[in-house]
């Protein structure tokens, strides 16, 4: 599954160059979606961390990371380096119903994407 997942990855920096190159693609779009996914690996790597503090020691609790902002992070285009996160730190693989839904968002994610270059590239150049 790691694989997949930097497969995923590699696409996904392919598209930001293409978009870079043959669309203009501003920098500042690549600098956003670069820190999104920066920031989607860092609470996916926190979360994981909290969960094993908690398993740990569960006189201590700590609030973890919600769902909804993990699905909202792969809805903005935080989902390559989630997928990468998830898959390095074994962190929700097992739980069906969040993979079920992580996918959902991942597509809409991508379904916007096209859809919002489609009617760039077809009204604006």
């Amino acid at each position: 599954m790691m694989i997949f997942a930097l497969i995923m990855l590699v696409i996904w920096l392919v598209f930001l160059l293409v978009g870079y190159g043959f669309y203009a693609l501003s920098p500042w779009v690549i600098g956003i979606f670069i820190g999104i996914n920066l920031l989607s690996f860092i609470i996916t790597w926190y979360d994981k961390r909290i969960a094993a503090q908690n398993q740990t020691s569960p006189d201590t609790q700590r609030n973890r990371i919600s769902e909804k902002t993990l699905y909202i992070y792969a809805l903005i285009g935080g989902w390559p380096a989630a997928i990468i996160a998830q898959q390095y730190f074994r962190h929700k693989t097992q739980k069906n119903a969040f993979k079920y839904r992580f996918w959902l968002c991942i597509a809409i994610n991508m379904l916007l994407t096209v859809g919002i270059s489609y009617l760039y590239l077809l009204y604006i150049l």
